[in-house]
């Protein structure tokens, strides 16, 4: 438990510790100027990731990422019709919440996709759907049919070759 001296004791610390690192190398309290702020108005990431003429993505130290730019975009376009919950392009995994694609109260799905590979390629890509449906003021789970998920993956590699030929022209 936290007592009253213990709280005043680690307030002051802090109050020193911030006043020391506004000082500057002569030991006197500076105001600095902000510091300017990366560009934010561009697509997620774009100041995290930079793209190299093979497309692949690389991160702003120049280490490889796992993932296929191409395939990143238009997985991102795929589930835009969802609400996001994890988005994390240095693992290749984008995660939506519970929506329905086509308005229905009746039945909601769900969706995580893999992008697992720096390369255009059918493998490089895998998509989970979750499926629920309402029954008696509840959801209960229900399978997503494979052929839906099939046309799932379709729809991507599909935008993705689009995105990679706009690219290139």
């Amino acid at each position: 438990m936290i007592t009253l001296t213990k709280y005043k004791a680690v307030l002051f610390s802090s109050v020193i510790a911030f006043t020391f690192a506004a000082c500057n190398e002569n030991g006197e309290f500076e105001l600095r100027e902000p510091e300017e702020q990366p560009d934010t108005s561009g697509r997620l990431f774009d100041s995290l990731i930079n793209r190299g003429a093979d497309g692949t993505l690389t991160g702003s130290g120049g280490a490889g990422l796992p993932i296929n730019e191409y395939l990143w975009r238009a997985s991102l376009d795929m589930v835009d019709i969802l609400p996001l919950a994890t988005i994390d392009p240095f693992t290749g995994v984008i995660a939506t919440d519970w929506g329905s694609a086509n308005g229905s109260e009746q039945e909601r799905f769900r969706m995580t996709v893999f992008v697992t590979s720096q390369e255009l390629r059918v493998d490089a890509l895998r998509v989970v759907v979750f499926r629920q449906v309402a029954r008696e003021s509840r959801w209960v789970d229900a399978p997503a049919s494979p052929e839906f998920v099939r046309e799932v993956e379709d729809v991507i590699l599909v935008r993705a070759r689009e995105l990679r030929i706009a690219d290139q022209s």
